[in-house]
């Protein structure tokens, strides 16, 4: 692998220590990125042991480091990054910030975190980053995603700001401003389905959770062409998905013991993206179907599960079965379950894991779809490491398999 440019030079932030307890970001012992299968088919994340502390040393030396950034740490989105990239071979974090808790540590925000210094977003250089993740509000990145492309660093950004394709489109969904420019520029950010896209791209959107739960279920029918007549979703996620802000309806004794359907049928934010996203899978021609959308809360802190029910007319259930084994055969994140097997957040949780179950409905040509994610994961964080392997030039999986949990209290979930 080619050592970045910005590696052979001296950075007069190159030898900043952010972590105040002195703490190593590494282990003493490299962690391999070769899978073991549990019980239920899914990969062992448990780290496996592959050198002896000299081989390490010598193997850590030896590995470019890329620096990256993250804007907005403190947010769930955010404080995820830090618990993955932390422990990534290739990455090392040059600086993450937050307004609201700047001159604190990380783990003032989240006590599972690690010790690191957050800085005032005015106060950081993006000059000598390879890297940036914005995982800011929408409608504030704009500026900053501009400031650093333009000093030539690569940027993931988390918000929403350029998913939609369409300038009235996203005026009418998001009211926010931003710059025509990048939305035009930007990668739309599903990694399974837009890979060869990814490699050497400067600007990636990364996509939103719900979105990224549902097209993963839908996308092997929508490559064909098969999906006919509305597709209706209904989507239970964890209260993190709200943010770390506190509202009154996320409010522990609003949410606990209790399910709470909101904005349903058309009127979330995500379902434009979700059928533009069916626009780029589907052939030319096809006539797209309308997303009917109906999202939930549940008393679980993180985690997300969509139940879709589509109509196939021209493909049997089979023959549905066998065009997704065939579409995820060789993805490192994805596993069809076995026959009759619905798929389940517990699966899932912590991990960039998808879990896709399918069913068919007896004497009717639908079929139901259900998809796991974990929605700070794959539904953010994971999703936005991976992107950014890809765009370095570095193995996908790298960082987010045979790593540490990012938070506390993980177990393997096939137990």
């Amino acid at each position: 692998m080619e050592v970045p440019e910005r590696l052979k030079k001296t950075s007069p932030h190159q030898s900043t220590n952010i972590f105040p307890d002195n703490t190593l970001r590494h282990t003493e012992t490299a962690v391999s990125d070769t899978r073991t299968t549990n019980s239920r088919g899914w990969s062992d994340m448990r780290p496996t042991p592959q050198h002896t502390q000299e081989e390490n040393k010598e193997h850590i030396l030896q590995t470019p480091r890329y620096r990256v950034g993250i804007m907005g740490a403190s947010g769930y989105t955010g404080t995820e990054l830090v618990q993955i990239l932390q422990h990534h071979p290739a990455i090392q974090i040059a600086f993450a910030t937050s307004r609201s808790y700047a001159g604190q540590s990380l783990r003032a925000v989240e006590p599972s975190a690690p010790n690191l210094m957050l800085q005032p977003p005015d106060s950081v250089s993006v000059k000598d980053v390879d890297v940036v993740f914005v995982c800011l509000p929408h409608g504030t990145t704009a500026a900053i995603t501009k400031e650093c492309l333009e000093a030539g660093a690569r940027v993931v950004d988390l918000s929403g700001d350029l998913r939609l394709r369409s300038e009235k489109l996203h005026q009418k969904v998001y009211g926010t401003p931003r710059s025509k420019g990048l939305s035009q520029q930007a990668v739309y950010g599903l990694t399974e389905f837009q890979r060869h896209l990814l490699p050497g791209a400067n600007l990636v959107s990364n996509p939103g959770c719900y979105p990224t739960c549902s097209m993963l279920g839908l996308a092997p029918l929508a490559r064909e062409g098969l999906l006919e007549g509305d597709v209706v979703i209904q989507a239970v996620s964890g209260i993190s998905g709200a943010g770390r802000k506190a509202r009154p309806n996320t409010h522990f004794c609003m949410a606990t013991e209790n399910v709470r359907p909101y904005k349903p049928g058309r009127l979330h934010r995500h379902v434009p993206e979700m059928e533009q996203t069916l626009h780029i899978l589907s052939p030319e021609g096809t006539e797209l179907p309308q997303v009917i959308f109906n999202p939930h809360t549940v008393p679980v802190e993180r985690g997300m599960l969509a139940t879709m029910v589509v109509q196939v007319p021209k493909m049997s259930y089979p023959q549905v079965r066998e065009l997704f084994l065939q579409t995820y055969q060789s993805e490192p994140f994805v596993e069809v379950l076995p026959e009759g097997e619905a798929a389940e957040i517990r699966t899932v949780t912590r991990t960039n894991r998808v879990a896709i179950g399918l069913h068919s409905v007896a004497g009717s040509d639908r079929i139901v779809v259900t998809c796991a994610i974990d929605n700070l994961q794959k539904g953010a964080a994971g999703q936005a490491v991976q992107n950014m392997n890809l765009m370095l030039g570095l193995e996908e999986t790298t960082g987010l398999i045979g790593a540490p949990p990012a938070l506390i209290g993980w177990q393997d979930n096939a137990q």
